[in-house]
């Protein structure tokens, strides 16, 4: 995450749209250092029949472990269309990443085609930075998940401006030793959110403070979890957050308390890292980190855990959504070569190639692309290997992926401040009523100096 929010950047470094000149075709004018080519923003769709030319390809921390992939990848692109060149350009991921990103794109830096992650979509589409794809690329979008693209129109006039790209969905994972030990049966996790309260207890009361449950820390993981339960982050219009008010996220909240009393989560565990890795390979903590690619680091880093972990599917309940979570790719608005910036853009995210990435043995990513989703490569494979469970269990997840526009806010000062008070509530300083009350004011204060 990084240090400078998207928000703060949105609000304090003259990021807003809301005043910029629009187009004949309705695309608001980016307010940049630069000329900023009239195709990139009139009425009509882009040609992109004869691409040619050179544009370049920003990623976030992806070379030094996928060059390998990417590298043939653009290679085949440039192949395919002779004359163009592709120049990737790859930076270590760091804390200052969306400052850099928006600062970049303000100064007309920015490459043409942008990796670009949660965090920092909301801030450049506001600021107009991304081209409107609904206008130059329109149709383009019809294979992705509905529930990710059809919620992805927060741009001017309603459109869109990036194109979803990988991502991983939450499962369970957990620690079936220790649910045999505490009189639970290994081999079924729990299906909802009262359950792992009920295990939890169970768990902590059995072993008497031997072993915990739940890692108290849930900074990367609440969004996902209020979400799933059907919490409702903000006001139908999105003009404010509304989950202080939510039955739900006050019984999780006040849930969460109760069990770091009774002893179900390590007490160190709630201001401390939000990785439980190190707690879970050590066999004290019973669930583990939500992801799949957190059981290749069991089985590299505690490989006699790794055959004892069960895995099942993130919680959720009547009206709750599995949120997408993940990344994007989005087309700058100063770009000096916008039909092969789109098209480039559209190749890296189609189908076939999310999925030939996906069945990279070095990634555990799940496509955005409803047809690549549906290969048989993500079927459950039988047996007993806890990744191949998890790989199928993510998948079908997966296929009712949400984009939910209030996650793009929760970043940044707001996400430091909403995580503040639900710590104060988990270790009782709080009354957790007051503790979500506190974070929804302070965060829509936040929010309304975008105007």
């Amino acid at each position: 995450m990084s240090a400078v929010s998207a928000l703060a950047l949105m609000a304090g470094c003259g990021l807003g749209g809301s005043d910029a000149e629009t187009t004949q075709g309705g695309i608001p004018k980016p307010q940049v250092d630069c000329d900023v080519p009239t195709g990139n923003i009139d009425d009509k769709p882009l040609d992109t029949s004869n691409l040619s030319g050179e544009i370049r390809f920003a990623t976030d921390g992806l070379k030094k472990d996928f060059g390998g992939f990417f590298e043939p990848l653009i290679a085949k692109f440039e192949q395919q269309h002779p004359g163009v060149k592709i120049k990737w350009e790859d930076t270590p991921t760091a804390d200052d990443v969306d400052a850099r990103l928006v600062n970049d794109a303000q100064t007309c830096v920015m490459a043409d085609v942008v990796n670009v992650t949660s965090s920092t979509v909301m801030a450049l589409t506001k600021a107009n930075l991304l081209m409107d794809i609904d206008v130059k690329a329109p149709g383009t979008g019809k294979d992705f998940l509905p529930d990710v693209w059809g919620n992805l129109n927060f741009g001017a006039q309603g459109h869109r401006t990036v194109y979803p790209w990988y991502w991983g969905p939450l499962i369970t994972t957990y620690n079936k030793d220790l649910f045999v030990k505490a009189g639970l049966d290994p081999e079924k996790p729990p299906a909802n959110w009262d359950e792992v309260v009920a295990n939890s207890k169970q768990i902590a009361a059995s072993s008497k403070g031997q072993y915990q449950a739940l890692w108290g820390n849930a900074q990367w993981t609440f969004v996902d979890s209020w979400v799933g339960l059907g919490v409702q982050l903000m006001t139908p219009d999105n003009k404010k957050f509304a989950f202080a008010d939510d039955a739900k996220a006050q019984k999780w909240l006040t849930d969460m308390a109760d069990l770091y009393q009774a002893g179900a989560i390590p007490k160190d565990s709630v201001t401390g890292q939000p990785d439980p890795s190190q707690a879970y390979s050590a066999g004290t903590l019973a669930f583990g980190s939500p992801n799949a690619s957190f059981l290749r680091n069991i089985k590299q880093n505690a490989a006699a855990l790794y055959p004892k972990t069960g895995v099942g599917p993130h919680l959720s309940s009547p009206g709750g959504s599995v949120l997408f979570n993940g990344q994007y790719v989005g087309v700058a608005s100063t770009t000096k070569n916008a039909p092969l910036a789109m098209a480039f853009a559209q190749y890296v995210t189609n189908a076939e190639n999310q999925l030939a990435w996906a069945k990279d043995p070095n990634v555990v990513i799940f496509p955005s692309s409803a047809t690549a989703l549906n290969d048989p490569f993500f079927e459950a494979k039988g047996g007993s290997d806890p990744f191949d469970k998890a790989r199928s269990v993510a998948a079908e997840a997966a296929k009712q992926g949400k984009v939910v526009v209030g996650h793009f806010y929760v970043t940044g000062k707001i996400d430091k401040i909403i995580n503040e008070n639900v710590q104060k509530a988990i270790t009782g300083q709080k009354d957790p009523k007051q503790a979500l009350a506190d974070a929804q004011t302070e965060a829509n204060t936040l929010l309304g100096r975008l105007g």
